[in-house]
């Protein structure tokens, strides 16, 4: 997890190229973080006292050490907020709730959303857990654009929907994203302070969480009978199911051209019985070109490379320089691989 507060800041795109012989050294085993403060300038921040606290090394462990402190207070149950008039709700014995309360939560991948999305938009969050990027994403798109949020585990789903409660064009679905339109067992988190971790049993099975029945769809079923006119991002992050999720969207990247944000997890997807090149080759089958997002810069993957975990974004050929300019709109440097 990076809560993106760790570290010095890059001063400039030359000051981030200077680090990529260090950074490529540890790229492999997912290590690799480029260092950058939180991009200047105006915006919405979280509210609440501890999410309002400015940017320093070490943010995120000392908020979360004080929401393990509240937690004992009569109500774990807590709010925050970054839109006006739409609570976001957490319950700080869950590990993820508290960085989220805190607004420490990959601020790298809600830079993508805010660099992404514009008023009218469409949004598509497989895996949205609580729905701290539909949130986000909500309040980016507008009325006039729309949010679908997809989560399988009913427990997590009812917060996702009461989170979203305050968007009328926001929609939460109690459903897994997969390959093919079907029912399937899934597993969820065996560890009761980390929500976040439940799987399908199809894709990894660790025999220790609460087996349910989810109904699953493909995006490409579900699209269809939406009859979606428009999308314009998706994020991915389903526990190693994100090939198989790929394989039934396929007509929706060809007819869309969507951005994809996904997470890549070399250690789930090879439980899975893939990986992260394999996913990656995926992408480039549907011609798009994938990048590493940190902090404020994007590396790029000109190969198939396998680490252990990426945050990803993928841009379609035909978008990507009308996308990197967003990204650079918002201080996000682009770094080049070396062609040495």
């Amino acid at each position: 997890m990076d809560d993106g507060q760790e570290y010095g800041p890059v001063r400039n795109c030359a000051d981030a190229r200077s680090k990529r012989t260090a950074v490529l050294a540890r790229f492999a085993n997912g290590s690799a973080t480029s260092m950058s403060k939180r991009v200047p300038g105006p915006r919405k921040r979280w509210g609440g006292l501890l999410a309002a606290l400015p940017p320093f090394p070490g943010k995120g462990r000392i908020t979360d050490a004080a929401a393990l402190l509240m937690r004992f207070s009569a109500n774990k149950e807590k709010t925050t907020c970054l839109w006006p008039g739409t609570p976001f709700f957490v319950d700080l014995s869950d590990r993820i709730h508290r960085v989220m309360w805190a607004g420490c939560y990959e601020p790298h991948v809600m830079r993508a959303l805010r660099a992404i999305l514009r008023p009218g938009d469409v949004f598509v969050d497989i895996g949205a857990h609580i729905g701290y990027h539909s949130y986000l994403a909500a309040g980016l798109v507008g009325p006039l654009g729309a949010v679908y949020a997809f989560e399988p585990d009913p427990v997590v789903f009812a917060r996702l929907r009461r989170n979203l409660e305050s968007f009328p064009a926001a929609h939460a679905l109690n459903v897994a994203l997969f390959e093919l339109d079907t029912e399937a067992a899934f597993e969820r988190s065996a560890m009761r302070n980390e929500s976040g971790w439940g799987t399908l049993t199809t894709v990894r099975d660790t025999q220790r969480g609460q087996r349910i029945t989810v109904p699953c769809r493909s995006l490409d079923s579900w699209s269809s009978s939406q009859n979606l006119s428009r999308l314009r991002l998706i994020k991915l992050d389903a526990e190693g199911s994100e090939p198989r999720v790929i394989l039934g969207a396929r007509r929706v990247l060809r007819k869309f051209r969507p951005v994809l944000v996904l997470e890549m997890n070399g250690v789930l997807l090879r439980q899975a019985g893939s990986s992260a090149v394999a996913l990656q080759e995926l992408l480039r089958l549907e011609r798009y070109t994938i990048y590493r997002i940190e902090r404020a810069a994007l590396w790029e993957i000109p190969v198939p490379v396998e680490f252990d975990l990426a945050d990803t974004v993928a841009i379609p050929e035909e978008g990507l320089q009308d996308t990197l300019a967003a990204f650079q709109q918002l201080g996000v440097c682009r770094i080049e691989a070396s062609r040495s």
